[in-house]
């Protein structure tokens, strides 16, 4: 590929925060999208993973929090049919470091599970999984990853090592960038975790999205903040959040907070 391929952004096919971000992810981004423990901002992990996957890259959810099942659930929340996405169209992998920490018995045959995940074993035993079990079908394709919950792997190692685990995680994706093209999904329900971590995976990452909730009159009211971004261009900007449903599936819109407009 040349030059401008190489470095040239990926659209996420969302509107407003393709605008904010400059056109999109650059080669090896990390978006880290940062909500609370009433939001639905999680939704908007899924939905940027979804159309990634729809524009020709292969999805890997690394899920540290749910039984798989209940994971299919959240994702079908914006129309995202992992099933189908991984059984008919060979285009997802699940690794499932909950159901490999549980002992859960893989729910189907696109569900990768890892023997004794231990702090010391973990990443070398995900390395191998991606040289053996996804390298050689995905070949020269982006890979979209989607860490379904950094707050997931805090429960299981805890913070400190989830720390190491990612600076490991980022080592090993700085190796690899001219031959694979890797971006990376973060989701952190920031009330399950310290402020210090928060802070250090804002640093870590490139792009940074963080929603806030609150109930009022019996409804449920989001903002949605976009704080951090490598376009040169880039201001700060807010946007108020809502969810719409239509037949099951759920769309998110939203709307430039008229201070920012």
């Amino acid at each position: 590929m040349d030059g401008f391929e190489f470095f040239s952004p990926i659209p996420l096919d969302i509107e407003e925060i393709d605008k904010a971000i400059g056109g999109g992810l650059v080669r090896g981004a990390t978006i880290t999208i940062m909500y609370d423990a009433f939001s639905l901002g999680w939704a908007l992990g899924f939905e940027i993973f979804k159309n990634m996957v729809f524009r020709n890259s292969f999805g890997v959810i690394h899920n540290y929090s749910l039984p798989v099942i209940k994971l299919i659930s959240r994702a079908s929340f914006v129309g995202l049919n992992i099933q189908r996405m991984a059984k008919e169209e060979k285009k997802l992998k699940i690794l499932d470091i909950f159901g490999s920490k549980y002992d859960i018995p893989p729910y189907d045959d696109y569900v990768i599970t890892i023997p004794n995940p231990t702090e010391e074993t973990i990443t070398p035993k995900i390395e191998r999984v991606y040289v053996e079990r996804i390298y050689p079908i995905v070949g020269d394709k982006r890979i979209v990853k989607l860490i379904h919950t950094l707050d997931g792997v805090v429960t299981l190692f805890g913070e400190e090592v989830t720390i190491k685990l990612l600076n490991a995680e980022v080592a090993h994706l700085a190796r690899i960038y001219r031959k694979r093209n890797v971006i990376s999904i973060f989701l952190l329900n920031i009330d399950v975790v310290s402020r210090r971590f928060v802070a250090w995976v804002s640093g870590l990452s490139d792009v940074v999205i963080v929603f806030n909730s609150k109930i009022g009159d019996g409804e449920l009211i989001e903002t949605m903040s976009i704080l951090k971004s490598p376009n040169p261009d880039f201001e700060p900007s807010t946007y108020e959040f809502r969810i719409a449903a239509n037949d099951g599936v759920h769309s998110l819109k939203f709307r430039k907070s008229e201070k920012n407009a």
